[in-house]
């Protein structure tokens, strides 16, 4: 088993409609609060935002709880009408969202038949 990684969330606006949150670690049951603290403190700051990009570059683990973070996020971003992208899955978390059938949520369905039909 390999040691946890802490969760470092870098927040950048990309434009004054557009923010990032770069995710670094493990998004846990032990450290997942910390992005949707992140998240909801920014989006309480930045009224004209209108995007949510989260870089899972550097995301090395997900479970349960992280996913339910990330769907808490969703939803909380929906209401403020504001759009969340997950850039740069890697593949262990596209396996959890596709197993999940949570997928669709964060790309939408045309982006899901896409990948399906993508031979690489």
């Amino acid at each position: 088993m390999s040691t946890p990684r802490p969760l470092t969330c870098t927040w950048t606006l990309l434009d004054p409609h557009t923010g990032c949150v770069a995710v670094d670690g493990d998004l846990d049951y032990d450290n997942a609060d910390q992005l949707l603290y992140e998240v909801t403190e920014r989006l309480g700051g930045a009224p004209g935002l209108r995007a949510v990009r989260l870089d899972c570059t550097r995301l090395s683990f997900c479970d349960s709880y992280g996913l339910s973070t990330l769907l808490m996020i969703h939803r909380q971003l929906r209401d403020a009408d504001v759009v969340l992208h997950l850039d740069n899955r890697q593949p262990g978390l596209n396996r959890l969202l596709q197993r999940t059938n949570t997928l669709t949520h964060f790309t939408g369905p045309a982006a899901v038949a896409q990948e399906r039909s993508d031979p690489s």
